[in-house]
């Protein structure tokens, strides 16, 4: 054999060996949504720090592109992108995704000023409430999406929920539906002090389970979804869930935005939920 030869066949065994001990890359497509998830803060937010450990778990990278959240969730319907987070379960959206097992459970209420108080059992109730909420957001759950199809309640579709809170403290709407700590997160970046002029109804829309999708476009996509309920698995019995948990209750984002009352959130347990965001 000559020279040559031994050299190409040591060459191609490198490669080889390299390609088989690389770790896989799963990307997810996502936008800003903090706590949970944003790109300017400690470990990209708490679902995202969530999503990277139990893919690690698994021995799998992960990488996050931030994106408007509409551009984020069509690059995930395509395919183009493996999957996106913090999805609630939607009949709508079941056309195209698989979902994982449950990520986090946000909570859903109205935001409104503490001056204009209102109180509600239905939908019905809401009539003469204008609401402001972000395009193609449906955290709120199927019920909700279907009262304001059915023009049963009016709301006022915005391109960002910095817009939504802008209309509620001008007055122009009475209530934005929010997940709570998104909701006070939001507040107190965006108004600070003013953020006090903000509650929000005591009786919940309904609590909401985000998940980790992927587009049925995508020919990996069940192997993607067994894979990270695996390590999403193993961060729960291992303990290191709640560990992630207690350590972001604790960080300056939180105790400075969400009212101690409202923490910790519900624990999560280990569940593939009936139809209930982002």
């Amino acid at each position: 054999m000559s020279v040559l030869s031994r050299v190409l066949i040591l060459a191609f065994l490198i490669v080889f060996s390299q390609a088989s001990f690389a770790k896989q890359v799963v990307r997810i497509t996502t936008g800003e949504w903090a706590p949970y998830i944003s790109e300017s803060i400690d470990q990209k937010g708490l679902i995202t720090q969530i999503t990277k450990e139990a893919f690690a778990k698994k021995n799998i990278d992960v990488e996050i592109g931030f994106f408007p959240w509409a551009r984020a969730t069509e690059l995930s319907k395509s395919g183009e992108w493996d999957a996106t987070i913090a999805f609630a379960r939607l009949k709508e959206r079941e056309k195209f995704y698989l979902f994982s097992r449950t990520l986090y459970i946000g909570r859903y209420a109205f935001f409104h000023l503490k001056s204009q108080p209102f109180f509600w059992t239905g939908y019905e109730d809401l009539k003469e409430i204008k609401m402001a909420s972000t395009r193609g957001f449906g955290g709120m759950g199927d019920d909700f999406l279907k009262a304001e199809r059915s023009g049963v309640i009016t709301v006022m579709r915005l391109t960002s929920d910095v817009q939504s809170f802008n209309m509620l403290k001008a007055n122009r709407v009475q209530a934005v539906p929010s997940d709570l700590e998104a909701g006070y997160v939001l507040l107190h970046k965006i108004y600070g002090k003013e953020a006090n002029l903000f509650t929000h109804n005591p009786r919940l829309i309904q609590s909401s389970d985000y998940h980790l999708v992927v587009s049925k476009k995508n020919k990996n996509a069940q192997k993607i979804i067994d894979t990270f309920n695996e390590g999403l698995m193993l961060l729960h019995s291992s303990g290191r869930y709640d560990e992630i948990l207690k350590t972001w209750y604790n960080k300056p984002i939180y105790r400075q935005s969400v009212p101690p009352e409202y923490l910790p959130a519900p624990k999560v347990t280990m569940r593939t939920p009936a139809h209930h965001r982002f």
